[in-house]
């Protein structure tokens, strides 16, 4: 209206601004207009200092953020296509809460949502809460706590060049785990973790979840996927629990006669006989 704005839509805009100046500092920053915003507020892509030069800044994985103010407790996603939505992105998704007052922001991952056993499946609306609360199932819902955030920004720790640091490599590590969790996750397994605020994720195990009917009939007859998924794991994760869970479904395919021809065909000498000659 002429003259006038809502102090709540003002207050969001400014948690907006502060959460996306926090960021900005190890990461590149891609706003998202009102009109194109379907639950996303920017499109952040994660910056490296390039080893070599010093000089410059590499652009590395990308996620989305959802920026709330430090009063907004809990966000909604109680219609199906609201939770859908979120059960398959296909790259994280984290919550910034931000305190203006404090000039601060706690960032949130949605992990657990992901590491729920048959969420997929068995889900008709969810709640999530940044709050720490006992995570309860109603006639209506799933309400699940968050846990705590897993790191704090304020203006002293992007003034602060070792902080600034530390929280880059910390962020780096959750965008590497979770981007992990949704390649594997289509073929029932996830890498459940544990965490501290401002640590680094603690490894807890490996679930096994269920396929949602969307995708079940298209993973249970072509096995492609699964070889390619499978194979990337084996060359480039050297978790020793994922490499177990990658020998695990392979042997138990092999038993049903199901032959995957990449991984079990492909030659590591060689890669890794390349992968040295590379590194020189």
């Amino acid at each position: 209206m002429p003259g006038a704005t809502a102090t709540n839509i003002r207050k969001a805009d400014l948690a907006e601004d502060l959460g996306r100046l926090l960021l900005r500092q190890f990461c590149a920053i891609a706003p998202i207009s009102k009109t194109d915003d379907f639950g996303i507020d920017t499109i952040a892509t994660l910056l490296v200092v390039d080893e070599k030069t010093k000089l410059r800044e590499l652009a590395n994985k990308s996620f989305g953020v959802q920026f709330k103010s430090k009063s907004v407790r809990e966000l909604l996603f109680i219609e199906p296509y609201e939770y859908q939505w979120l059960l398959n992105l296909d790259y994280p998704y984290f919550i910034g809460s931000v305190d203006i007052q404090k000039s601060s922001m706690e960032f949130y991952t949605i992990h657990w949502v992901n590491s729920l056993p048959s969420i997929k499946e068995n889900c008709r609306g969810l709640v999530i809460s940044l709050d720490e609360n006992n995570n309860t199932e109603d006639n209506r819902y799933l309400r699940i706590s968050l846990g705590p955030p897993i790191l704090t920004l304020n203006l002293h720790d992007i003034s602060d060049k070792d902080s600034l640091e530390v929280k880059r490599n910390l962020l780096k590590k959750w965008i590497l785990l979770e981007y992990e969790n949704i390649k594997v996750r289509d073929i029932g397994f996830t890498k459940a973790c544990s965490w501290d605020t401002n640590s680094d994720p603690k490894f807890e195990a490996v679930n096994k979840i269920l396929y949602n009917r969307e995708n079940l009939n298209i993973y249970k007859e072509s096995y492609d996927f699964i070889d390619s998924v499978l194979l990337e794991l084996k060359l480039f994760n050297k978790d020793r629990q994922i490499q177990k869970a990658v020998d695990t479904i392979n042997n138990a395919l092999n038993k049903k006669g199901v032959e995957l021809s990449q991984i079990n065909g492909f030659d590591y000498d060689m890669f890794e006989d390349f992968l040295k000659s590379s590194s020189k």
